[in-house]
């Protein structure tokens, strides 16, 4: 990816970001509490930290798309290439946007960095991309490899994380969608109702509602929550309060520190939402 994509893609998400937050500020789906002091700041550091690492990592997956394909198998299966495209989409999405997440939060390893993400203590567009170089590089592999394996043309790598970067933003936005257009759209999409189940503060809702473009992943794989559980959300993690509060360098070093705590989300044990803010 060349400097000039790079701004262009950039540009692109900073765009759809602002329009997340005109809509989240003109149909709240919760009355924001005053920012913790540093909180937009740490997020956009984050945001600018992770445009950097996603722009040399696309840059090496393009390349791997473009010089492996002719000897992946969907090139030898002969389909047409649109019909590459689709399945390159479908496959990239759950293998970045569900598998990758779903072993973040079963690996202790990898939690300490993904809880950055999830120690933010609201959630709206700048939580988008309030992660941890490491987790960039982790969903990096989970690209990679059915790229290389498949041979999946660039074409459907482009579209995906634009997909991807686009609903990241909508999902993570505050924004109150009509509950029948949600029931509806959350039978197949990832709406931002489904995807704040999993900011919840109770870890049985934390370990759900993993994928970020189609819903059809949970639901199979039996890790779905209703969107209806979404109006009594309470965002963050238990004791991660300093998280909430770090700044940018101290949320990236963090997870290197020995006193930094380890909670393993708890898969085995359920209980009902507190109180929405």
């Amino acid at each position: 990816m060349t400097a000039r994509e790079f701004l262009t893609n950039v540009t692109i998400i900073l765009t759809i970001m602002a329009i997340g937050a005109l809509i989240e500020t003109a149909l709240p789906m919760f009355v924001a509490r005053p920012w913790a002091r540093g909180r937009r700041g740490a997020n956009l550091g984050l945001t600018a930290l992770s445009f950097v690492s996603n722009w040399l990592l696309a840059s090496v997956a393009a390349t791997a798309a473009l010089s492996l394909r002719p000897t992946g198998l969907l090139a030898r299966l002969g389909w047409p290439i649109w019909l590459d495209i689709v399945v390159g989409i479908v496959v990239l999405d759950f293998s970045v946007g569900y598998a990758s997440h779903r072993t973040m939060h079963a690996w202790p390893a990898m939690w300490r960095f993904h809880r950055v993400h999830h120690s933010d203590a609201f959630v709206d567009v700048t939580t988008t991309y309030r992660t941890h170089p490491v987790e960039t590089g982790w969903r990096f592999l989970f690209a990679i490899v059915p790229i290389w394996l498949l041979g999946i043309p660039a074409q459907a790598v482009v579209i995906q994380r634009l997909l991807q970067a686009t609903n990241g933003v909508i999902e993570h936005g505050n924004i109150r969608l009509w509950p029948p257009l949600d029931r509806v759209l959350s039978l197949v999409w990832v709406t931002p109702n489904v995807h704040k189940i999993h900011h919840s503060r109770d870890f049985s809702e934390t370990n759900s509602n993993y994928a970020n473009l189609l819903t059809i992943y949970d639901r199979l794989l039996g890790t779905y929550t209703p969107s209806t559980r979404a109006a009594s959300v309470v965002y963050g993690l238990d004791n991660a309060e300093g998280m909430s509060k770090a700044s940018c360098p101290g949320l990236v070093t963090m997870p290197f520190q020995s006193s930094a705590r380890r909670e393993l989300p708890d898969t085995k044990v359920r209980f009902e939402a507190g109180a929405g803010r």
